[in-house]
């Protein structure tokens, strides 16, 4: 039995995606331009990561891609040593690229090559002098992508300024591409700060690609192809109601697919057991967000239950935890559109993700 639609890891290979032929392309076509930076953009869950992990895997051009929520998670730290190891051993990962990159990252000082092992002198170190020795390669290649995934996450470089590094790049290191992404959007947009006089990206050129969640028609496609994949009849009207209370978010229809296959479920239990893992997965993302402010687990349960008003938010949250100023919770406000959990929308604010709204409500 294959599940290679409903697979609830992220994807490598095209045949594994739905209906994400426009995004590759756009991606394509950008990078053989030779533009040196792309933002991916979209909520938790679309697909950012598996459209990227394809479209590296298919471009003629050799790549190296660092997670950059999970250094942060694995270090508390995203500094330039960090980040440089982390480039480093994507290349020793790929014995083929580090044995032809080998010769030029040797001239970086503070790196040292044995065998297969690197080791990294911090204080010689330079991530600046790694770019341009890539840079270098790349002139051979063609040239080299670097992707971060969750790139929001070099905010927290410390007295690394990324944005500072990567404005150089692109004015100076030609043979570099750089892909961002983001589910965090207003975040890596404050990192970035393209708009900002005094930052160093602005006035940068930078290529955004939005991926959109699927329509109602099309999430009912992706449900359809991917039970006849997996061999499993499931009846019309059900795959419509799973349509109706996922929303074309492909994470959780994969998920609820995922689930209903492998446990042999009906709808009922299984969209139960799709808000079991759901809730679990949603209380780990926002445990650290918590920590910071317990107001925010109030603000999103206000929001889940409806309350869509700025008045009425801050209402409820002053009868459940007592009274906060208008900036500060203006603030708080602010940050969960920014982290994406919230949008607002014609003065209002709401939780677009139809599964966490139905968590957070409970």
């Amino acid at each position: 039995m294959q599940v290679m639609l409903f697979s609830p890891y992220p994807k490598v290979k095209r045949e594994e995606l739905f209906d994400r032929e426009k995004e590759l392309k756009e991606i394509e076509e950008a990078v053989k331009r030779g533009e040196r930076l792309l933002l991916l953009l979209g909520p938790r869950r679309i697909g950012k990561s598996s459209i990227l992990n394809v479209a590296l895997s298919e471009l003629p051009y050799p790549s190296v891609k660092v997670d950059v929520r999970k250094v942060y998670s694995e270090y508390s730290s995203v500094n330039r040593y960090i980040i440089g190891k982390m480039l480093l051993s994507a290349l020793r990962g790929r014995k083929r690229l580090f044995e032809e990159a080998r010769m030029f990252l040797e001239k970086v000082k503070g790196v040292r090559i044995s065998g297969v092992n690197i080791e990294i002198n911090p204080k010689g170190f330079s991530l600046a002098e790694l770019l341009e020795v890539l840079n270098e390669y790349g002139s051979e290649k063609g040239r080299i992508i670097i992707a971060f995934d969750e790139a929001q996450y070099l905010r927290f470089g410390g007295a690394t300024r990324y944005d500072g590094i990567i404005a150089y790049a692109i004015d100076n290191l030609e043979n570099l591409t750089f892909i961002l992404t983001g589910s965090e959007v207003g975040l890596l947009y404050d990192f970035l700060k393209f708009e900002d006089p005094k930052a160093p990206l602005f006035g940068r050129y930078h290529h955004d690609i939005f991926i959109q969640r699927f329509s109602s028609d099309m999430s009912l496609e992706f449900l359809m192809a991917g039970f006849r994949e997996a061999g499993v009849e499931v009846e019309r009207r059900e795959l419509e109601k799973a349509v109706e209370e996922l929303d074309g978010i492909p994470g959780w229809l994969a998920l609820y697919g995922y689930i209903r296959v492998t446990k042999k479920l009906n709808h009922e239990d299984c969209m139960l057991e799709v808000i079991k893992e759901a809730s679990s997965i949603v209380n780990k993302e926002l445990s650290r967000l918590f920590s910071y402010s317990p107001r925010y687990r109030f603000i999103l349960k206000a929001i889940a239950l409806g309350y869509s008003r700025w008045r009425d938010i801050k209402d409820y949250l002053t009868l459940k935890v007592g009274p906060i100023n208008d900036a500060n919770f203006s603030k708080l406000l602010d940050n969960l559109v920014k982290h994406g959990y919230v949008e607002r929308r014609d003065g209002r604010y709401v939780i677009t993700d139809p599964v966490l709204r139905k968590v957070l409500s409970l």
